[in-house]
């Protein structure tokens, strides 16, 4: 049984892996480069419905968009700094999902947001139980070796990751011929006592 999305803002994490687990190769591996027409599609879709997108300073240097509204993770921000008009700078340490919504809020409502990255990121949000839903497209690819989505070594089966840290498959279709795999996952309702 999954939850319904909660009444306040929805998080949503957004993820492309390769058929063996990895989100890049390397750092400014950018999914645009190996990851399909359909799964870009959907992405750039997520990337339109949300108010805000969250990603480190790595991600975010990848795939540089003026017009975008962006939360870009930096250790060397300190509290915040507005670098563009929609574009807050700011050093997560201290902070929490609820008071990064707080400051983006007098610029552009924080209905929806789109978490892309990277790992520190992920980690940030899933250590504060704070991702309310994952979308997961598995590419039919393979590294060998790479980044995962989360710190932790068994994110790399992320499918089984997920379902143990709490989240269940809401929905999943196959994006193409090619075997391109999309999975919608929301956070688990806690069982009843």
């Amino acid at each position: 049984m999954t939850s319904p999305l909660p009444a306040g803002p929805i998080v949503s994490l957004a993820l492309a892996v390769s058929r063996d687990g990895f989100i890049a190769r390397a750092p400014g591996h950018v999914p645009s480069d190996w990851c399909s027409v359909e799964e870009q599609n959907l992405f750039l879709r997520e990337v339109e419905l949300a108010d805000w997108s969250i990603m480190g300073r790595t991600t975010h240097e990848a795939a540089n968009k003026l017009r975008r509204r962006r939360i870009v993770f930096s250790a060397t921000a300190g509290i915040g700094q507005w670098r563009r008009p929609t574009q807050l700078w700011i050093d997560p340490a201290g902070e929490t999902p609820a008071s990064l919504m707080e400051k983006v809020a007098p610029v552009h409502r924080c209905e929806k947001m789109l978490i892309l990255g990277g790992v520190r990121v992920h980690d940030w949000f899933l250590e504060r139980s704070s991702i309310d839903r994952i979308i997961l497209t598995i590419e039919p690819v393979t590294f060998g070796r790479g980044l995962r989505a989360f710190d932790d070594p068994a994110s790399q089966n992320l499918p089984d990751f997920l379902t143990a840290a709490g989240f269940q498959c809401h929905r999943q279709e196959r994006l193409n011929a090619a075997g391109t795999e999309w999975f919608e996952y929301k956070r688990a309702v806690p069982p009843e006592a």
